[in-house]
């Protein structure tokens, strides 16, 4: 059985086997007499996020069976939706959530920030941020729901704005980064790796790789939330490694000797393609260079 919380260990070919399958067991469950729980329906709709066709098919069987439906099989339905791109159909699965008397939770808060998100209705997000769902009044943002609404904004290119809202986040508005030491702490609501790994990706992916390194710092010095492999690599993409490879390197270099974190083998790669790469381009401009200086040199002969 595929379990949720390994989803990301399985290959592809273990994914879709394990589809056709569920897709299989779920078109014969009438006719052999047997009846899916909320909790079932909500664990299928984990393992197969990414599988739209099954995702329906389980969702539909839930339906016409008389399935009943919590909170928490609509949030795994509506983040099906998301990832999926069907905007369309997120939404009107909301509308569903309304007219079944659910009571939104901290999940489906997150995501429907995420989906105002992703459509670009930034005042909407901001509203559910602030507490608004579905015409209900919601709690304080809890760590969870500042993640997707700092995801929101780095998506949307705000991050001087992301900064800001980690900065209230934490308790530390008027303060900057550089700023920042061991035992500042939070005086808000504290962060988790999740927090910082929304602000990194967003810098970097901005070309800010100084900002992203400095979050790295703020991370481990400050709060105490440890790097891992997936934190560096947020930075050292393909892109910043070409664009900004003695910042990258240097980066990989941190991992190690700062964190403890032995650079990935994705890491060690890009930076050997990235370093590959420059040579080949700084061959060719000399090249260049040389061609033209024989072409100008002919010229005054």
């Amino acid at each position: 059985h595929l379990q949720p919380k390994f989803r990301h260990g399985y290959t592809q070919r273990d994914i879709d086997r394990a589809g056709e399958r569920a897709q299989h067991v779920v078109q014969n469950m009438g006719s052999g007499g047997i009846e899916l729980t909320s909790e079932d329906v909500e664990h299928l709709l984990h393992c197969f996020v990414h599988k739209a066709e099954a995702i329906d098919q389980i969702w539909q069987y839930a339906t016409l069976s008389g399935v009943v439906r919590d909170i928490g099989c609509f949030n795994c339905y509506l983040n099906a939706k998301m990832w999926g791109k069907q905007y369309e159909r997120a939404f009107a699965v909301v509308e569903e959530i309304v007219q079944a008397g659910l009571e939104p939770n901290e999940y489906t808060r997150t995501c429907l920030i995420r989906l105002y998100g992703l459509t670009g209705d930034l005042a909407a997000a901001r509203r559910v941020f602030d507490g608004e769902v579905s015409g209900k009044s919601s709690s304080s943002p809890s760590v969870h729901v500042y993640n997707a609404m700092l995801d929101v904004l780095g998506m949307n290119g705000l991050v001087e704005e992301m900064r800001h809202l980690f900065l209230q986040m934490t308790g530390l508005v008027g303060r900057d980064l550089s700023e920042l030491a061991r035992g500042h702490g939070s005086g808000g609501v504290n962060p988790n790796r999740g927090t910082f790994h929304a602000l990194i990706k967003w810098h970097a992916t901005y070309w800010d790789v100084d900002t992203a390194t400095k979050y790295v710092r703020v991370m481990s010095e400050v709060f105490g939330v440890r790097p891992v492999a997936k934190t560096f690599k947020l930075i050292i993409t393909r892109k910043t490694a070409v664009r900004e490879f003695q910042k990258c390197a240097a980066t990989a270099v941190l991992m190690s000797e700062g964190h403890g974190v032995e650079p990935p083998g994705f890491v060690v790669r890009t930076l050997e393609r990235a370093s590959k790469q420059l040579a080949d381009m700084e061959q060719k401009v000399k090249e260049s260079e040389a061609q033209r200086s024989s072409v100008f040199s002919g010229l005054f002969d």
